[in-house]
């Protein structure tokens, strides 16, 4: 795919600078901060009405006589010898604050477990600090020259779904790299290191004997029995659906030789029977390996060809529905091969491709639709869901995404019936692999046929239930999503099935319904998994983000706003504090700290007015928004860019 997609970027360069041109959210009046608003709802299940809710941050405890947690963005631990401490992992540096309640007047080490942001997020503003602070080899770039990381970070066309954004916004010094097998003394007590990818892909855990027992700080590969902290993390690949899975369980095993008395993980509480704890998570991972493992064929011909006397098989997924005046309508138009579409339009005698759409916004289903467009023929067809994804991608952080503008010569509704060429093409909103998803029925030949793009796909193995890529960083929600897709299929019925990567097939009501059952047992199956008050608060991995994503000054002036959109997932009212941070040495922001209240099951948008302050160099600056949830801190989530 690589080489397709630099010979097209080449071929469109030049639309890299109209797609900078999107400014996002329009500048509001800097007297007084601009009005939090109201944004677009998101499905949810009103009959899973529940009342639970963030724990707030704050306490500290004592696991052991020298041994303390303390409960910050995320579970920060002092080791204590006399007035000196050892601290694994920092969070937001609130711990600084509370030395004096633990009889301790200096810190002279941070072992780090790993590089998310809520672990380290309060080193990057001290301006000095007299303690070394030791990071795993593996995630070095993302501590120390995390600037050439976010200068470099590819944003379009991107696979990579392992959590480097989750990277602090600017570098800290580190004073040592560590990997597993490495061991070190501070103050007569051993530790030693081991390799535990899981949520990320070089973390460690640290083990040690403390106060008569053998503990490991294990970060965040576990967050209890039968639990991690989000689901998202553990998905790595785009196409990589059991990555983080298969990597937890060597990482279980690894911790398993040290026979610890006690795990210390980032999130929740110390859990007292490793082994157990264990057990529950690989039982969880082995069905979700059964239940994720696409069951897909994989398209066995590639080659043109006619599946009805008006419908055809284009080439990659693509699909073209001739009219009998010649006329063709086709579907996801991403990387077709150029002899195929002759062949088409030869042997189908087309003498007009009159319109094109799309199922989704990823680059191959719509790249090549650029020619169609900069050429002024046909007209494109995009969906309300995605008009602004296609419009502007520059204005979000997605995989996938195309780097230039499409623009949409008619909208299309949810529900919405177009007639066209004696065909009644019936548009509506499929999600499942993503939210930005669109489904297509339509009568042909006499066979009502449903375009189902990426969501559906001909089964490999028949006695296994149809299942569908469940892709978190797409948007997904675990009360819409596949059961939504598969309630769709069921009110439709469809006699064909056009699916984008695999042959058509032809299902039955058994068959859906079954798809609907493991969608709804997905569902199950993660909320039982995910340590959340709200289990979409571990699966909707946009739930709190920048928009837009980029801003580039060149386009908007010396002053911009950006908004940062939060959905609140629980059933309930939050209470929440949102602070920006940004590099203060290059803007300026009048309310940079913000409260509101979300409504339960509502999104709002949170506007925050800044500009450049002069003689500013040229580059890009990283934004994060520090979060405290009804009391719980939940630290820089997200991060947005700006470019100059």
């Amino acid at each position: 795919m690589t080489d397709r997609v630099l010979s097209v970027i080449a071929a469109i360069a030049v639309a890299l600078s109209v797609s900078c041109s999107a400014s996002g959210p329009a500048k509001s009046s800097t007297q007084g901060p601009p009005p939090v608003r109201q944004a677009p709802d998101f499905p949810f299940d009103s009959l899973r009405r529940n009342d639970r809710d963030f724990v707030p941050t704050g306490s500290l405890v004592r696991v052991s006589d020298n041994l303390y947690r303390l409960d910050d963005a995320c579970n920060v631990y002092l080791v204590k010898n006399g007035d000196a401490a050892l601290l694994v992992d920092f969070g937001t540096g609130a711990v600084l604050d509370r030395l004096g309640e633990m009889g301790v007047t200096k810190v002279e080490e941070v072992l780090v477990t790993h590089h998310h942001r809520d672990q380290v997020q309060g080193l990057v503003d001290l301006n000095r600090y007299d303690f070394e602070v030791t990071v795993p080899e593996a995630e070095t770039q993302f501590f120390e020259n995390v600037e050439n990381f976010w200068k470099n970070v590819q944003i379009y066309i991107n696979y990579d779904c392992r959590s480097h954004w989750n990277t602090i916004r600017k570098s800290i010094r580190v004073d040592r790299k560590i990997k597993g097998g490495d061991s070190f003394n501070w103050r007569g007590i051993e530790f030693q290191v081991i390799d535990t990818p899981g949520s990320t892909g070089g973390a460690v855990s640290y083990a040690a004997a403390i106060d008569g027992r053998k503990v490991v700080f294990s970060g965040d590969l576990i967050a209890g029995k039968g639990k991690v902290t989000n689901w998202f993390d553990l998905h790595w690949d785009y196409y990589g659906f059991t990555q983080g899975m298969k990597a937890s369980k060597g990482s279980f095993a690894r911790i398993g030789t040290f026979a610890p008395d006690v795990l210390l993980p980032s999130h929740g509480e110390p859990i007292e029977k490793p082994g157990e704890a264990f057990d529950a998570n690989l039982a969880i991972y082995d069905k979700l390996s059964d239940m994720l493992i696409p069951n897909e064929l994989g398209r066995q011909q590639q080659h043109y060809r006619q599946l009805l006397p008006h419908l055809y098989y284009v080439g990659m997924n693509c699909y073209g529905i001739v009219s009998e005046s010649g006329k063709a309508f086709l579907y996801d138009y991403g990387y077709v091969d150029n002899d195929m579409l002759r062949e088409f339009v030869k042997n189908a005698g087309v003498k007009e491709i009159s319109a094109v759409s799309f199922s989704h916004y990823h680059d191959d289903h719509n790249i090549r639709a650029y020619e169609l467009y900069h050429n002024g023929y046909p007209e494109i067809w995009v969906f309300e869901k995605m008009e602004e994804v296609f419009e502007h991608p520059s204005r979000f952080k997605l995989p996938c995404l195309i780097p230039f503008p499409i623009k949409a010569d008619r909208v299309l509704h949810d529900g919405e019936r177009v007639q066209w060429e004696g065909f009644t093409l019936e548009f509506f909103h499929m999600p499942g692999q993503t939210e930005f998803h669109q489904g297509l029925v339509t009568e042909i030949d006499g066979k009502k046929v449903m375009f189902t793009g990426d969501n559906t796909w001909n089964k490999l193995l028949p006695e296994k239930r149809r299942n569908g890529p469940v892709v978190p960083h797409n948007e997904y929600f675990l009360d819409g999503g596949f059961i939504t897709c598969a309630s769709l299929m069921l009110h439709y019925l469809p006699d064909m099935v056009c699916p984008a990567h695999t042959e058509e097939y032809f299902p039955t009501r058994p068959d859906l319904e079954e798809f609907l059952g493991w969608a709804t047992e997905l569902r199950e199956v993660m909320t039982g998994l995910i340590d959340q008050p709200d289990p979409n608060f571990g699966m909707d991995y946009r739930w709190c983000r920048f928009y837009p994503y980029r801003t580039i000054m060149e386009q908007t002036g010396e002053e911009f706003t950006v908004e940062v959109m939060l959905r609140n997932h629980l059933f309930r009212p939050a209470q929440v504090k949102l602070a920006l941070r940004y590099p203060e040495e290059s803007f300026e922001c009048s309310y940079p700290e913000r409260t509101f209240t979300v409504e339960p099951k509502k999104q709002v948008a949170v506007p925050f007015v800044l500009k450049k302050k002069p003689g500013v160099a040229t580059g890009r600056s990283v934004l994060t928004a520090d979060l405290t949830i009804n009391g719980r801190r939940i630290g820089e989530y997200t991060e947005g860019l700006v470019d100059m």
